[in-house]
């Protein structure tokens, strides 16, 4: 599972889901589950984002979560900056890997290597 950590108001973060379409293409093969968490982010904005860059599928979850419970898991999983990208394997371990949707090269590299 790739856990993407984002908000509306974070010009890189909608940066980077405006290329979903070419991510989920290229990285089809390994059958990744994608869950997208927004930080701070309203209601009204965070369905417009999605809807705006086609952030769907089948395999893709997105949560705006009350934001107790966001900085909650943000805080357990050490996010400090947005976009922040965690990359779990298939059994629930968090991997203890960078991987960033800025650089898919590197992130097919490591889904590989993990097959």
């Amino acid at each position: 599972m790739l856990l993407d950590v984002w908000g509306t108001w974070c010009g890189p973060c909608k940066d980077a889901l405006s290329h979903s379409t070419e991510e989920y293409a290229r990285l089809n093969r390994f059958d990744i589950q994608y869950l997208y968490l927004a930080n701070n982010s309203p209601q009204d904005s965070w369905e417009n984002v999605i809807k705006e860059y086609n952030v769907s599928g089948p395999n893709v979850a997105h949560y705006n979560l009350p934001a107790e419970q966001q900085r909650a898991i943000e805080q357990y999983l050490n996010v400090h900056a947005w976009p922040t990208y965690k990359l779990f394997h298939r059994e629930g371990q968090l991997l203890d890997l960078q991987v960033s949707a800025f650089d898919l090269d590197n992130l097919e590299r490591l889904l590989e290597q993990m097959k």
